[in-house]
């Protein structure tokens, strides 16, 4: 225990080293160039800040400038008074611009833009580094051929589809009729060469058909064929509680199906297959995907399966062989119950998971199994605090909750169909509550059972060797269609998907462990940073070389007190933004969190350990 909260520290302290090293030097980077430019040109400079707001520490340098870092971690900033009257974002400064001689339009021009430029040199810098070294992506991301094509896909971050409850719906490619093998050449007429390119196609994509639905049209290869599939892409919902939505095909990637190691005395083992051993076909149909192995199995159940398979290690290595066995049935999961409550035309259902009450409390002497809430479909925005997952029922209208009777004392609660009733709830922390539920009707939902071989995949991420030049180009493409598809009604990409300091944290946090990551997302915010810096907004770059320009062609130039007031409107349209998209961000970490404990909860309480060591 000791060394995975030692673990942790470190993991956390490293995540923070790498987001200042690389978020807080591509801020820096971006204003080294206005800072350089502006010495070059001979400007005026007042002060070099990293962030906005009050100092929180700095020191004035031998050249008169006041460098310093800010509270408010959204940027930072070059004071540069002949460039115009700033003190909307930066603060007053010591000399008015009318003071200190003019500068030429190419003066401004120049030192607006050197930031982007900086960020831009910066990016591809980064991205020939990671043209030799590689960067690491998950199996099957360097293909375009489809290893499986999913039949129903769950919609909803919330529900439970392998238990067979929650929100699915039928696979969009699936019902296009994409199949196994079949090669992507293009999505939407724009030509794909990996994996990841068909799924940003696809989640940009703004098509819609004649029923006002999303639509896509896939380019495929299947044999000597060249087809176009039009397909319907599903939303489906990656946060609860921010709401994020995305548009998916429902397809996985081309990749092998390797075997780690076969558990003792399972079918796996029995057959003689060994760590390393490659799966090619069941009953002669190529396997291309290890998600296709396993439903392949699922759909045969327990019946005599052929399966080739070629090893990869040892003296052995290439050689193909075809091995006899029959996979066991299996129970993995414990039961579990299911409330449906509502009115018809708007129901709700819990998941409840048997859980033993000391884990709430110190009583060990007396455990007593109760029913802790693991998933809620769809939402109920109404009783979203008694019904948090990990809240735990211990009664029913008064009566408690019987020891290992849980499920069958809820199933007799309404053996004479739905009615009202009322639920006794307790969290970890203390709270507890009591919540009506109408027209409540409780089924004990399925243990989960599944055809098993009873051995584990290995999964090896693939290198990638990006070309700096188009991978650069690529990503500025897809910042500026992104930026498009926010203004476009046809598309699913809204404000509330934008990502702030708060979800740039996290990223950086969660990929600490490998450099090459690290400096990839640095390649990503580093171009975004210069696009978005570009836009013509008054406070921005872009929005400085629109003013520059203004003034350059408009006879008297603009009236500076009407470009003042202007700023600071767009300023404060442009802080309300950012606290509407950490606002958001801040619901996207509670619902991280949610789905983070329910995982536990499914370790912890649902999933039963498989054993090969008796037969069922």
């Amino acid at each position: 225990m000791e060394n995975n909260s030692l673990s942790e520290i470190l993991s956390s302290i490293r995540g923070i080293a790498l987001l200042g090293l690389f978020f807080g030097g591509s801020i820096f980077v971006h204003e080294l160039g206005h800072f350089l430019a502006a010495r070059w040109r001979k400007l005026k400079i007042e002060r070099f800040s990293i962030g906005f707001g009050p100092k929180i520490f700095g020191w004035t340098g031998k050249d008169g400038v006041d460098y310093r870092v800010s509270w408010i971690p959204l940027g930072g900033y070059v004071a540069l008074p002949q460039m115009g009257d700033s003190s909307a974002i930066e603060g007053e400064t010591d000399e008015k611009a009318e003071k200190l001689p003019e500068i030429s339009y190419a003066d401004k021009m120049i030192v607006a833009v050197m930031g982007a430029v900086f960020n831009v040199i910066f990016a591809f810098g980064l991205a020939c580094i990671l043209f030799f070294t590689g960067v690491p992506v998950p199996e099957g991301s360097n293909t375009t051929t489809v290893g499986y094509v999913q039949e129903q896909i769950v919609t909803n971050s919330n529900s439970l589809a392998e238990l067979g409850l929650g929100q699915t719906t039928l696979g969009p490619a699936f019902a296009a009729g994409v199949k196994s093998g079949d090669k992507i050449l293009a999505v939407d007429d724009q030509p794909v060469k990996t994996f990841g390119q068909i799924g940003e196609a696809i989640l940009l994509g703004n098509r819609k058909n004649s029923q006002g639905e999303p639509a896509c049209v896939l380019s495929i290869q299947r044999g000597d064929e060249r087809k176009e599939i039009t397909i319907q892409p599903a939303r489906r919902e990656l946060n609860a509680r921010s709401g994020d939505r995305i548009r998916v095909a429902g397809i996985m990637p081309k990749s092998n199906v390797v075997i780690d190691k076969p558990m003792p005395e399972s079918p796996a083992a029995l057959a003689g297959i060994v760590a390393g051993d490659k799966i090619l076909k069941v009953d002669g149909q190529p396997i291309n995907n290890t998600t296709e192995f396993q439903e392949v199995l699922r759909s045969g159940g327990a019946n005599e399966r052929l399966i080739e398979v070629e090893s990869t290690l040892g003296e052995n290595k290439g050689t193909k062989r075809i091995v006899k066995l029959t996979p066991q049935m299996k129970t993995m999961t414990n039961p579990v119950a299911v409330i449906t409550y509502g009115e018809s035309n708007k129901q709700s259902s819990i998941v409840l998971v048997p859980v033993t009450s000391n884990l709430l409390s110190s009583d060990e002497k007396n455990p007593r199994n109760q029913l802790m809430v693991l998933s809620v479909f769809p939402e109920d925005n109404e009783r979203t605090d008694s019904l948090k997952v990990g809240t735990v029922f211990d009664k029913i209208d008064g009566k408690e909750l019987t020891i290992i009777r849980s499920l069958e004392d809820l199933n007799n609660a309404t053996n004479q169909g739905p009615k009202n009733l009322t639920f006794y709830w307790k969290r970890a922390n203390g709270e507890n509550g009591s919540v009506i539920l109408k027209n409540a009707e409780i089924k004990q939902g399925q243990p989960l059972e599944r055809a098993l071989i009873g051995a584990q995949f290995l999964s090896v991420p693939e290198i990638a060797y990006y070309n700096p030049f188009e991978i650069c180009v690529r990503i500025t493409q897809q910042t500026f269609t992104t930026l498009g598809r926010l203004f476009d009604r046809s598309s699913d990409i809204k404000v509330n998907q934008l990502a702030s300091v708060i979800s740039i944290s996290k990223t950086y946090y969660h990929i600490s462990d490998d450099i090459r990551r690290v400096l990839w997302f640095t390649v990503l915010i580093n171009l975004n940073l210069a696009v978005l810096n570009l836009m013509p907004i008054p406070v921005l770059d872009g929005g400085h070389m629109l003013i520059a320009t203004l003034n350059r062609f408009i006879k008297g130039g603009l009236n500076t007190k009407a470009v003042t007031i202007v700023q600071f409107a767009c300023m404060a349209m442009l802080f309300t933004l950012m606290g509407y998209i950490m606002l958001n961000d801040v619901r996207r970490c509670s619902g991280d969190n949610e789905m983070q404990l329910k995982q536990q909860i499914i370790n912890r309480h649902l999933l039963r350990p498989v054993s090969f060591s008796e037969t069922k």
